[in-house]
């Protein structure tokens, strides 16, 4: 398969090509959960980071709701209790899928240590349970 101009090597291994079409999307929609105060914890630490960062992180957004479950490391990796986390640079965005084609974010920190922190966890997992039972949240636009 030939490179397409224009593409960085970081951009480029992003896309996935078959001939001349672009892989229709496995997701329907990416949604940001939304505590009850009506706060979006997600939406603000994505906000909160540097713009190259920021654009790291909705690289690999994009890249999840092409992928969806398919999204493996080292991009993506599977936590337990349903539970996923995106990966970019030292930057963790939890999620989890909702009915079926759809990925909801719950919590994101920047990673200090080797593991993920269990306080962290028992957030996204209390969070996942919240918004299976509240409808309460935002569409991500990509």
């Amino acid at each position: 398969m030939e490179k397409k101009k224009n593409l960085d090597n970081t951009s480029y291994s992003l896309y996935t090509l078959v001939g001349n079409r672009i892989n229709p999307d496995k997701l329907k929609n990416i949604y940001y959960f939304i505590d009850k105060r009506g706060e979006n914890p997600v939406k603000e630490f994505i906000m909160d980071l540097a713009i190259n960062e920021r654009a790291k992180v909705f690289a690999y957004l994009n890249e999840l709701k092409k992928k969806g479950s398919d999204l493996r490391r080292p991009l993506a990796d599977y936590l337990g209790h349903g539970i996923y986390e995106l990966r970019p640079k030292a930057n963790r965005i939890f999620y989890f899928f909702f009915l079926k084609d759809n990925a909801v974010l719950v919590h994101a920190i920047r990673k200090k240590t080797d593991k993920i922190p269990l306080k962290d966890l028992e957030i996204c997992i209390k969070r996942k349970s919240i918004a299976e039972g509240y409808t309460k949240i935002e569409k991500l636009d990509l």
